[in-house]
């Protein structure tokens, strides 16, 4: 994803593209002010549970149609456990406490998060119901996990590296 400022959120000028603390970023001419573009951060959530994983089918692009882990990005006020928790109750209707860090992933698709951490939770309330942007939500045993139906990096591998351990 490129990311792109024209004008200065300070004091309005046109921004000039010149180099600052080792890159080129835009820099307002006028008042001096530099825009630092801030990585997105997302995250993900595993959740296993007699002995299936719960995905979630995307209903939105990219991934459209496709399988993953609960997700989503943290907004700037939350701390990364709360979006997890909020994420997954948004978009499958499931409570949950986080048991783990499981791992932090760097974009390797076309993924809209420059940084996703992954999570690993159980359910503790709640009623399974896709919500959100997830267009289904369901449970899948090892043998039965779409793995060709998986999108994005973190769900790839953490689902995929499950899912083998029966295989």
């Amino acid at each position: 994803m490129k990311r792109n400022a024209s004008f200065c959120p300070q004091c309005g000028t046109s921004l000039e593209h010149i180099e600052r603390h080792g890159r080129i970023r835009p820099v307002c001419p006028s008042c001096g002010f530099t825009v630092y573009f801030d990585p997105k951060v997302a995250v993900t959530i595993f959740i296993e549970q007699d002995e299936q994983v719960l995905l979630v089918q995307r209903n939105n692009h990219p991934g459209f149609g496709k399988w993953a882990m609960p997700a989503g990005f943290v907004e700037y006020d939350e701390a990364p456990e709360d979006a997890a928790i909020r994420e997954t109750l948004e978009e499958t209707g499931l409570e949950v406490e986080i048991t783990d860090l499981l791992a932090v992933f760097p974009r390797k698709d076309n993924g809209l998060a420059d940084i996703v951490i992954s999570y690993a939770a159980r359910v503790t309330g709640g009623q399974l119901q896709a919500g959100d942007d997830a267009s289904a939500a369901e449970w899948y045993t090892r043998k039965a996990v779409p793995i060709d139906d998986l999108v994005f990096y973190p769900s790839m591998t953490l689902v995929g590296a499950w899912a083998r351990e029966a295989r």
